[in-house]
């Protein structure tokens, strides 16, 4: 029993020995990394250029946003769709609001008058 013991702790030690062996940090060395640095703020640089000219390209135009004057079609009801429910659920936590808050005041007033 005490030589499997032995052998146990003598193959755990060196287990823990060789996973000390593997390099602690994923990082480069500092010179690495200044080279790595100095690569990737030239390619951005270069890339700012390009940028700038797709987006010049891309960008449309706002006076072509309405092609002719037959597009107009009335009132666009997708507004209220859109702005409805917010709206009546802003006006009921209104309403829930101020109305518990009516009712302290008036239990207020109620204790104070001494009747």
């Amino acid at each position: 029993a005490r030589t499997e013991r032995e052998r146990a702790m003598v193959s755990s030690a060196a287990a823990i020995g060789g996973l000390s062996q593997f390099p602690t940090s994923f990082l480069p060395a500092a010179p690495m990394g200044t080279r790595v640095t100095n690569q990737l703020v030239s390619q951005e640089v270069a890339g700012v250029g390009a940028a700038a000219v797709l987006a010049l390209a891309a960008a449309p135009l706002p006076a072509f946003a309405l092609a002719s004057s037959d597009d107009d079609e009335g009132f666009d009801f997708r507004i209220v769709a859109v702005l409805g429910l917010p709206v009546v659920a802003a006006s009921w936590a209104l309403f829930n609001v101020w109305r518990v808050a009516f009712r302290q005041g008036v239990r207020l007033n109620e204790g104070l008058s001494g009747s």
